[in-house]
């Protein structure tokens, strides 16, 4: 095993964005997880603007994508909806059997797993997360420790900004 480094310096890949307009099993998933947000009673949960995240997740080719932080799993659901073969991971409880209640109540399969994404790893060409920004170092030092060499990281510095972040080509296969 490589030591940990001292500090990560992720490539940025450009992504062109264009506007996909959500299909009606995807519309319905969406109003459906929105209407469940206001019971939320989780201190530190911010929901992604969903459409955004529908527009870059349908640009990308199809692979497996696991959210860090997948809250009440509309991103997750939306994924799988898309093509993805897609997978959540949650620390608050509550909020991921929520989740796994929401993905079943559309028909939905996609797990959601209880616990850090610090502890758990899924192997995925694709992780989403919508970090606070004091984490954005500690989560990019999880992606390279921890991702394959050919994985993205879709990381989240707002609602409307999504950027996409790989290895360095030295450790890319």
């Amino acid at each position: 095993m490589e030591p940990e480094p001292d500090s990560i310096e992720l490539v940025e890949e450009s992504l062109e964005i264009t506007s996909s307009a959500l299909s009606e099993r995807a519309q319905a998933f969406l109003a459906d997880g929105r209407s469940r947000i206001p019971q939320v009673n989780c201190f530190d949960f911010v929901p992604s603007k969903y459409e955004h995240a529908w527009n870059v997740l349908s640009t990308l080719p199809r692979g497996a994508l696991c959210e860090w932080g997948s809250g009440l799993g509309i991103l997750v659901g939306l994924a799988e909806i898309l093509g993805y073969e897609a997978s959540g991971i949650e620390l608050d409880a509550e909020l991921a059997e929520t989740s796994r209640e929401l993905l079943k109540a559309h028909g939905l399969k996609a797990p959601i797993h209880t616990g850090s994404y610090f502890e758990i790893h899924i192997p995925a060409d694709y992780y989403y997360v919508y970090s606070w920004p004091s984490q954005f170092e500690q989560v990019q030092k999880q992606f390279y420790m921890s991702a394959a060499a050919s994985s993205k990281l879709l990381i989240c510095y707002g609602h409307d900004d999504i950027r996409v972040r790989v290895k360095p080509s030295e450790s890319r296969s």
